[in-house]
């Protein structure tokens, strides 16, 4: 790999770390040398990059640094043109037009050579969901964002109804259904919900009393106390899929 295509790809792997990274870590990702590691980012200091380097925390990108377009591969152009695919089925109007959006942006930014290999792409995800409120599923994913309490009346799959308030804090999607982790006030305990037994939805302006990160967390080891919370490499979205 040639040193330029290495602090390219470093720049890249910067910006996906929401937390400071040791010269350690980095010295072992990209298997060179932590003396290596400062050279480069001295480099991209060189070049403006405002990496800032704490000493036993790590390096850091604080800025939104915009890497040139050509940082696509082919198979990273399917695989956003595939995810964009999917998202534009699922039953969220915003969702559905902001999946337009981000696709036309892309085609917008993409070299010639690379527009032509996206507008060439028959990767199709072909999907069908659940008839479900299109207006609760958003309001879901607003009260996620927000970390507002919802109160929603509920049909279970003995089609008894139940009125609930709960703090979301996580949405999966898989399937043909949806599934919204929370904290039931009413049961004093987390509970999973199918939007599509979701009868009526209010959102409220009541922010719930913990951060959502911490509701996931805490989820996660009740839902799957097997495994190691620390050292899994599950993603979140790994885990709603693997709950599914």
């Amino acid at each position: 790999m040639s040193r330029s295509i290495r602090l390219l790809n470093l720049l890249q792997y910067l910006r996906e770390q929401r937390y400071p990274v040791t010269a350690q870590c980095l010295a072992h990702y990209f298997e060179i040398s932590v003396r290596s590691v400062y050279r480069d980012i001295d480099s991209l200091r060189d070049q403006g990059v405002n990496i800032e380097g704490s000493t036993g925390l790590g390096f850091q990108l604080k800025e939104n640094f915009l890497l040139p377009p050509m940082s696509l591969n082919e198979t990273e152009v399917e695989a956003i043109y595939l995810a964009l695919q999917w998202a534009k089925s699922i039953p969220d109007q915003a969702l559905q037009q902001s999946s337009h959006s981000v696709l036309a942006k892309l085609k917008a930014v993409l070299p010639h050579r690379k527009q032509v290999f996206l507008n060439d792409t028959y990767l199709k995800s072909i999907h069908s969901w659940i008839e479900v409120d299109p207006n609760v599923v958003e309001q879901v994913r607003m009260a996620i964002r927000l970390q507002v309490k919802i109160k929603i009346e509920y049909q279970d799959e003995q089609q008894q109804c139940s009125q609930r308030q709960l703090w979301p804090f996580a949405m999966g999607y898989f399937n043909d259904k949806m599934l919204l982790a929370a904290w039931c006030e009413l049961r004093e305990d987390f509970r999973n919900f199918r939007l599509d037994r979701v009868q009526t939805l209010t959102l409220t302006e009541q922010l719930y009393p913990q951060f959502k990160h911490h509701l996931f967390q805490a989820w996660c080891q009740k839902e799957f106390p097997h495994l190691d919370a620390v050292k899994t490499l599950l993603t979140k979205t790994d885990i709603l899929t693997h709950y599914a």
